[in-house]
């Protein structure tokens, strides 16, 4: 086997392998419990949070976290560039939804 072929064997390896995580991760963007279990997770991870604390220990471990946020993130901009911004508006609808019931509730 030549260099090229081996090469091109393992560059189409590459893309069916990535081709297969996108499809995978739309299956999950699908289903709505799997959505929010997303989400929490990526609220965990605290990407759009100070990751810098003042101890090394609590930052390294903060930069981690967020590092698999991003990570996530990327994952999803592979089924489409809309995909996580979909699911933000989901969850800001959701929290509005959540507020006027709270609202509601108070008022009765």
């Amino acid at each position: 086997m030549s260099e090229g072929s081996l090469t091109e064997k393992l560059s189409r390896n590459h893309e069916l392998q990535r081709d297969q995580i996108a499809l995978d991760l739309d299956h999950v963007l699908r289903i709505p419990q799997c959505r929010r279990v997303l989400l929490r997770i990526l609220e965990r991870c605290g990407v759009y949070r100070l990751a810098f604390s003042g101890e090394a220990e609590a930052t390294a471990l903060r930069l981690g976290e967020q590092n698999i946020g991003l990570w996530l993130i990327a994952q999803m901009e592979m089924v489409g560039p809309t995909a996580y911004p979909a699911l933000l508006m989901e969850a800001a609808h959701s929290r509005d939804k959540e507020t006027v019931n709270a609202l509601v509730d108070a008022e009765q």
